[in-house]
């Protein structure tokens, strides 16, 4: 249950909390760690229509896939922006950035239609917009989300509900290791083969 009071909360909470897309739109999610996997789980949950789970390890988009993705692009291969807009008519409803990366938080604006909204969830260092080009020409919304806008003792119980029920399956997200094993799940982490690494101490 330990992630659910950080990363998971963090992507599920932006989706249902902050987000709150409406039935039948389209959301693109930007990394497929703990933060994006729940987020893509939430908009499931919601009911998107088009789910677009973006990432650089095949093997996380397999995951998202299995989790409700109905799109899967990975970033070193293909041109995210033109992907998305060509395969959804025009670009996204709402987007949820999480890997703090500028070249991908100028995609996850591009790559919305007009009015969209796209949630900051990832640290994000200083970078510079076209405030005209990238948002204020075509109405869209750039906002900031902490922990899923979250109170965490009445949203972890919801997700634990929602587990329960067979619709936030988190427990694929995690793996466990021994603390002697803590330079493995590092690794593990950083190279993609684990999304969320938790530590057991004997």
């Amino acid at each position: 249950l330990g992630p659910l009071g950080c990363g998971i909360q963090t992507g599920a909470g932006t989706v249902l909390n902050r987000l709150r897309p409406e039935f039948g739109t389209s959301i693109a999610v930007y990394g497929c760690g703990a933060v994006g996997l729940s987020a893509i789980m939430a908009a499931k949950i919601a009911g998107c229509q088009q789910i677009y789970a973006i990432d650089v390890h095949d093997s996380r988009l397999e995951l998202a896939r299995e989790l409700g993705a109905t799109h899967a692009l990975n970033g070193r291969q293909v041109d995210v922006v033109k992907e998305i807009r060509d395969a959804s008519g025009g670009g996204v409803h709402y987007a949820a950035e999480t890997t703090g990366v500028p070249p991908v938080v100028r995609q996850s604006m591009h790559a919305l239609r007009p009015l969209g909204v796209v949630a900051i969830v990832g640290v994000t260092p200083e970078m510079s917009i076209d405030v005209h080009n990238d948002l204020m020409a075509e109405g869209k919304s750039m906002i900031g989300v902490i922990e899923g806008d979250s109170v965490p003792r009445v949203f972890i119980p919801k997700l634990v509900e929602y587990y329960k029920a067979g619709q936030f399956p988190f427990d694929k997200l995690v793996r466990f290791y021994d603390f002697e094993q803590i330079n493995q799940a590092f690794e593990d982490s950083a190279n993609g083969t684990a999304v969320k690494p938790i530590l057991r101490l004997s």
